[in-house]
């Protein structure tokens, strides 16, 4: 009997691996609610930041990952060395890169400042404060994003020939959770106790996480004794990865769509308070409807997947939706509070149809043995637009702030919607290209599997 064939164990390690996921979305949005709260005068128990020392902030998770090719070698070393050592590896880097996060907001003063070059992303001389804190954030990124791609391994290597999008489905759910819990409880534990309390609770949690991979390492060990048992695998060329073009295509959707929507929940807050005039612990409430709601979707729509297909149909409706949705929010005319409820509801809708179809494709398209660096590959690309969005859009927002200090919201939320449109186009693309060279996108996971 194989390791996975239990559905005890499989599913014992869907949630240990995805807790640990959870939790560093937990810290990745901790303070995406607190943007006023950082942008307010140190006299008032602010921080003084500028929308763009926010943007950069927000952005700098990705820096490390583009500029020096972290991710892709930690895709290459998840291959090359297994996930129990890059598991652990990336855990500490999340709890690390936290740590120096909170330091850095807890005890750097946020008025002092530096001589160095910044090339015009923030204000200059640069706060220490903020560049310390994105040094911080970027390391957790770095360690987040490989825990990220370790996890989807780990998944496909015990639901393979079982419920792979139900399982990918859940664990999205669980980060969804994680990202829900972070918006809504974030302003209150603040407000509470103070932002460096927050930011302890966030470290005291990857911490936790760290703990809990290094148990699921023993529950690893079954599994590879298993694999180490079977007849070894043909080595399949890189170059035919290079040559996929239903893979290069969800490479490209994946960064449009996650652009429109990741970097829009870092100031999602403020259009809420900009446009719609709502206090930031009642904003915050509903921003969180949009992760919210995709912890019950997710999983339902991975079993859809799962069950009857249709992952490139799913994928084109999410990214409709959110296209929809950022028109709403962009309209100038339209400022009920009850529409801005809407989007999120539409928001969370799709931020569940369309992970809850790609990251299950992608192992239609690859080899195992290549997983990792497909992954990788695929999430490098997404943090190019993690890095850049919110750098440009904080820029833009401080472009447009009226005098008595409330923020334009037309022209941050228009670059959003063409990022969704853009994601709709290539949507369709994909659709395309998958009836035409059958990759199988929109067959089952389970039949394709049991067929293999």
């Amino acid at each position: 009997m194989k390791a996975n064939d239990s559905p005890a164990r499989r599913w014992t390690v869907m949630v240990i691996v995805s807790v640990v996921m959870m939790i560093g979305y937990v810290f990745w949005d901790i303070v995406s609610p607190l943007s006023t709260m950082l942008k307010a005068p140190v006299g008032e128990g602010g921080m003084g930041w500028t929308a763009a020392e926010y943007g950069f902030y927000a952005g700098s998770y990705s820096i490390f990952n583009i500029f020096l090719l972290m991710l892709f070698f930690g895709g290459v070393i998840l291959d090359k060395c297994g996930i129990r050592f890059t598991g652990i590896l990336a855990t500490g880097m999340m709890l690390g890169g936290a740590m120096v996060n909170w330091y850095a907001l807890s005890y750097i003063d946020p008025t002092t400042c530096v001589e160095m070059p910044v090339f015009g992303l923030i204000p200059s001389p640069p706060k220490a404060q903020v560049l310390v804190s994105a040094l911080g954030f970027g390391l957790f990124g770095v360690g987040c994003d490989i825990t990220g791609i370790t996890v989807s391994k780990v998944i496909t290597k015990w639901f393979t020939g079982h419920e792979l999008a139900s399982a990918m489905g859940l664990q999205v759910a669980l980060a969804r959770l994680g990202t829900a819990l972070a918006i809504s409880l974030s302003p209150v534990i603040a407000l509470s106790f103070g932002l460096s309390a927050l930011l302890l609770v966030g470290v005291f949690l990857l911490l936790f996480g760290f703990l809990m991979f290094f148990g699921y390492t023993f529950m690893d060990r079954q599994i590879e004794q298993h694999e180490k048992e079977q007849k070894p695998t043909q080595k399949v060329p890189f170059s035919r990865l290079l040559r996929n073009k239903g893979y290069w295509l969800i490479a490209l959707l994946c960064v449009l769509f996650y652009t429109s929507i990741r970097p829009f929940l870092k100031f999602a807050t403020d259009v809420l308070i900009s446009k719609y005039g709502i206090d930031p612990v009642t904003a915050g409430w509903i921003v969180s409807l949009l992760p919210y709601g995709t912890i019950i979707l997710t999983p339902l729509f991975g079993s859809i997947y799962d069950r009857f297909g249709r992952g490139a149909t799913l994928m084109l409706a999410g990214c409709s939706l959110v296209l929809c949705s950022h028109v709403l929010l962009a309209l100038p005319m339209v400022n009920s509070t009850w529409v801005a409820t809407l989007t999120m509801i539409l928001l969370g809708v799709a931020f569940s149809l369309v992970p809850s179809a790609m990251w299950p494709s992608v192992p239609k398209l690859v080899p195992i043995e290549q997983l990792g660096t497909a992954y990788s590959i695929i999430y490098f690309i997404q943090n190019i637009g993690l890095m850049l969005a919110p750098m440009y859009i904080g820029n833009l927002i401080d472009q447009h702030v009226a005098a008595d200090g409330r923020a334009d919201m037309t022209a941050p939320m228009s670059v959003f919607a063409l990022f969704a449109l853009a994601s709709v186009a290539v949507a369709a693309l994909l659709l395309y290209v998958d009836r035409r060279d059958d990759y199988g996108l929109e067959k089952s996971n389970i039949k394709s599997e049991k067929g293999k």
